[in-house]
């Protein structure tokens, strides 16, 4: 792997104060978080240029707000000669852009039908505010917006009218071949569509009652399948079926009807076990419980997390991906025993499922040599080293609350081995972040010269606490990338 990227990296000019006084609480205590990093064509000159999202978290957690996130939006221009450029103005016509949330997904299509793509975020201000107190769920809500080209490479935020607590966005090709924006949070009782019509995006029904456990998609992880009939558009999606308490339920859904219903759900024997859970407050409450492929897996607050779709061999029938996020019970569950969650490891899988208009089924033995042990979310299910099949790229992160892990992680990937499984790559080799730069740094992979090889690019999520009281002076919230050099290979 030492010959795949190169040994040199080229760092992006830093944003300055559009960081550096973001955190206008307490700028030598509160960091800045990198939150979301989005490889897209903006002007069509085939080259990627990078948007990324920025926003922080209040100085003291877990209290009461009702003000907005502060963040930020930059905008990187390509300028097609391996350097980038701070190009707000030039696409946002403003030097700062703000969504006044936090961004848990994203999703880029064409929903306005110009020929450019637009961004949809899972829009929250789950920034480290307060959320089981009365109110606290209405204060994580966030104003809902999309970012639209105006057709020449520039671009205007669209207020959608709606404030929702978001976790979950999706594209939904139509027969046009244009896109609908669907959105799906925890306070509205359904998702909210719509539609690009007459100038301007219009809400639409056709996401709402599908039927199912609970009459919605899911409001964690929402995912539609690409057009498989030409000029049919989607027509399978999945979604966490939300009738278990850690989410780990996937329903299924199709529009063979002509309308968007309920076909199917997994059945994990979800239970609930009376007082035998101690949380990390001391608390002793219910331990929700499910079974998988013979493991038995509780936790408050994980569940599906994360989904895409790909083919495992080209032509065939998609399947979809999804991140399951929960801590496992060595030798299972024990009648009696109290478990605490600060005692059970948090585990991260993915399952793959097989979807029809008539079923759903757990498809085992996909993923070959999985690390289950590492927190990430799933950024890519394409090909990435142009042998046509698809892979899955993984971007590590390293938690929050108590002692942060995978403070310098590589991404994680698994290459096609086009015999329907997913094989973890060893990346022994590929370029590191330093371990004498203390940064919690992570790397994802994007062709950003257009050549079509995959770069390296990482990027550090947060300042560091050099003590219990002062950031790292070094504020630099970088981003790096080691331009790819050949096609990555078992």
């Amino acid at each position: 792997m030492t010959t795949v990227f190169d040994t040199t990296a080229y760092e992006l000019p830093h944003p300055g104060d559009a960081l550096d006084a973001l955190c206008a609480e307490d700028p030598t205590f509160v960091p800045v978080n990198t939150s979301l990093l989005l490889p897209i064509d903006l002007n069509i000159d085939t080259f990627n240029d990078l948007v990324v999202h920025y926003f922080c978290g209040p100085k003291v957690q877990g209290l009461y707000l009702d003000t907005p996130t502060p963040d930020a939006i930059v905008a990187f221009k390509n300028n097609g000669d391996k350097t980038f450029s701070i190009a707000n103005n030039e696409v946002f016509d403003a030097e700062s852009i703000k969504l006044s949330g936090s961004t848990r997904k994203v999703v880029k299509a064409d929903f306005n039908g110009d020929g450019y793509s637009d961004i949809l975020y899972a829009l929250n201000r789950e920034d480290g505010r307060a959320q089981g107190c009365d109110n606290c769920a209405a204060s994580n809500e966030a104003p809902q917006k999309i970012i639209l080209s105006d057709g020449d490479g520039t671009y205007t935020v669209a207020d959608l009218g709606f404030n929702e607590w978001t976790h979950a966005v999706d594209a939904v090709q139509m027969p046009s071949g244009n896109y609908d924006a669907v959105i799906s949070g925890f306070r509205n009782d359904t998702v909210t569509g719509f539609r690009y019509i007459d100038g301007s995006m219009q809400e639409v029904s056709d996401y709402a009652n599908p039927g199912g456990p609970t009459n919605r998609f899911g409001a964690s992880t929402m995912r539609f399948f690409p057009e498989l009939t030409p000029a049919a558009g989607s027509m399978l999606a999945v979604s966490d079926s939300g009738d278990c308490s850690i989410q780990v339920n996937l329903s299924s859904f199709s529009k063979a009807s002509g309308a968007w219903s309920f076909v199917d759900k997994t059945n994990f024997n979800c239970r609930s076990i009376p007082n035998a859970y101690e949380q990390y407050t001391n608390e002793i409450t219910d331990l929700p419980l499910v079974t998988i492929d013979g493991q038995d897996y509780t936790g408050g607050g994980f569940g599906n997390e994360e989904s895409c779709t790909l083919e495992l061999t080209p032509g065939d029938a998609p399947v979809a991906v999804v991140q399951f996020s929960a801590q496992p019970i060595e030798g299972n569950y024990v009648e009696g025993t109290v478990y605490k969650q600060s005692d059970l490891p948090v585990q991260n899988r993915l399952n793959v499922y097989e979807v029809s208009d008539t079923e759903l089924m757990l498809k085992t033995g996909v993923v070959v040599n999985e690390k289950i042990d590492a927190l990430y979310r799933i950024d890519a299910c394409r090909d990435i080293n142009n042998d046509g099949y698809d892979d899955v790229v993984l971007v590590q992160n390293s938690g929050g609350g108590g002692e942060q892990t995978n403070t310098r992680a590589k991404p994680i990937v698994y290459l096609n081995d086009q015999a329907n499984h997913l094989v973890r790559l060893d990346l022994t080799g590929i370029p590191e972040i330093d371990p004498s730069e203390d940064y919690e740094a992570h790397g994802f992979l994007a062709d950003m010269d257009g050549d079509g090889i995959e770069d390296l690019v990482y990027f550090r999520a947060r300042r560091g606490y050099m003590s219990g009281t002062a950031l790292d002076t070094n504020q630099k919230n970088f981003i790096r990338i080691y331009w790819g050099l050949k096609n990555l290979q078992p």
